[in-house]
C-alpha cells in the first residue's frame, strides 16, 4: 500500500470529530450511497487511494450482508465517525428477522477483515450492528 498522506492543507481537522449519519433503505440499490459516503469521509481524512478503496469495499460488503438479512422494508443506519488522528469508525446497523450475526467463517468475511484494522459485531433487540475501524495507514501486519 502507498504511504499515508496528510490531509489537504485546506482541511481543518480540529472539527472533524463530528459524526456523519446516513439512513438508507435496506436495498442493494442504495448500498452505493453508503460506499460513497465512506469514500468521502476517508478522503477528507487524507487516506491514500489504496486505503480509500479498502474502506469502500469493506462498507459495500457489510452493507450488502445487512441488506441480505434485513427485515423487509427496513433501513440500514450508517454512522461515520472521523477522529483528529486519522482514524475512522464506521458503524452499520439493521433490523434483522433472524437476529443473528453474519457468518464469520466465509471467504467474504476473511476479505472484509483484511480490508480494515478491526471489525466488531453485535446483536441486540434492534438487530445487527457491525463496526469497522480503520485509519490513514495500515496498522495490522500483512502476512507475506
Amino acid at each position: 500500500m502507498g504511504a499515508a498522506r496528510e490531509p489537504p492543507p485546506h482541511v481543518n481537522l480540529t472539527h472533524v470529530s463530528s459524526s456523519v449519519r446516513l439512513r438508507i433503505p435496506a436495498s442493494d440499490a442504495w448500498v452505493a450511497l453508503a460506499r460513497t459516503t465512506a469514500v468521502a469521509c476517508a478522503a477528507r481524512l487524507g487516506f491514500d487511494v489504496e486505503r480509500v478503496e479498502d474502506v469502500r469495499l469493506a462498507v459495500g460488503e457489510v452493507a450488502g450482508l445487512l441488506v441480505t438479512h434485513a427485515e423487509a422494508g427496513s433501513e440500514i443506519d450508517c454512522v461515520f465517525t472521523p477522529y483528529d488522528d486519522g482514524r475512522l469508525d464506521i458503524t452499520l446497523s439493521a433490523a434483522t428477522g433472524a437476529g443473528a450475526l453474519p457468518s464469520t467463517d466465509t471467504f467474504a468475511w476473511a476479505v472484509l477483515i483484511a480490508l480494515v484494522d478491526d471489525v466488531t459485531t453485535r446483536v441486540d433487540a434492534d438487530g445487527v450492528t457491525v463496526v469497522l475501524r480503520t485509519s490513514r495507514s495500515a496498522t495490522t501486519p500483512v502476512d507475506a
